[in-house]
């Protein structure tokens, strides 16, 4: 007799793995960390604010396996801490969504009015946090000759962004896409498969918000994109769990875009 109680798995082979998810505690990245336990999977989740991760943390089932490290992905030591402590902890990795990030702060601007420091805030968010992720996670991965790493991109890493402070980001997410190509051509033949996500504009809870307090952005975005909804979170989870699989072996390097039409 069927147990209707418990989880679908679609991806068999990740029960029993450790996968760690960067920036777990809310929206994409906590759709895929919620995914990775329905998986069988014990998850880390990491972040910079304790408070919310606990909350976060309450949305799991009891029986799954999930624990928060704290940690900032723009700060190679706090990194470099939260790989060492999943390895003793876990005493392996197999699987890294580097979803964390953070945009320059206040001033966001146009490219001729942008300041130094959100410049380069938000490249050492965006880029520089996921250099310093791979940083440490592949010496693990390699020892083991096993894993896979995907790396949060975006549509705006495949074509320009026109809004304050699109410029900037938009270069951080080309720059995750050449560092995702360059790494999965480097380590294509030593059992770590490295790829990235690409998607368009997502219900997150700031995005919703934001939406929701504006009518006429709420109207733009859903207009850029040709099925007439932007993507839920789990729409994005359900795409870094697939690179994540067996069924994805031969994916090393190519992104995959989902934006409901945005790009096509």
């Amino acid at each position: 007799m069927t147990d209707t109680n418990q989880p679908v798995r679609r991806y068999p082979e990740m029960r029993g793995k450790v996968a760690l998810v960067t920036g777990g505690t809310s929206g994409i990245g906590l759709a895929t960390a919620q995914g990775f336990a329905r998986e069988g999977a014990t998850v880390v989740v990491s972040s910079r604010n304790e408070a919310r991760a606990q909350e976060a943390l309450k949305t799991f089932a009891k029986e799954e396996q999930v624990s928060w490290i704290g940690g900032d992905t723009s700060d190679g030591k706090s990194v470099e801490r939260l790989i060492a402590a999943i390895v003793e902890r876990h005493g392996r990795l197999d699987y890294a969504f580097n979803n964390g990030g953070a945009i320059g702060g206040e001033d966001i601007a146009l490219i001729g009015d942008m300041s130094e420091e959100s410049w380069r805030r938000t490249i050492d968010g965006y880029l520089t946090s996921v250099f310093l992720c791979m940083r440490h996670q592949l010496p693990v991965m390699l020892a083991a000759k096993r894993g896979v790493i995907v790396n949060m991109s975006s549509i705006y890493g495949q074509r320009g962004h026109s809004i304050p402070g699109g410029g900037a980001y938009a270069a951080a997410k080309h720059g995750v896409l050449g560092l995702t190509n360059s790494a999965a051509r480097q380590y294509a033949s030593s059992g770590v498969r490295i790829t990235a996500v690409c998607p368009g504009w997502v219900e997150t809870p700031p995005i919703a918000e934001w939406m929701q307090a504006d009518p006429k952005f709420a109207a733009a975005i859903t207009g850029m994109t040709p099925r007439g909804k932007i993507a839920a979170s789990k729409e994005v989870a359900n795409a870094v769990l697939f690179l994540c699989s067996d069924a994805a072996s031969a994916m090393i390097g190519s992104p995959l875009v989902v934006d409901g039409g945005f790009l096509a």
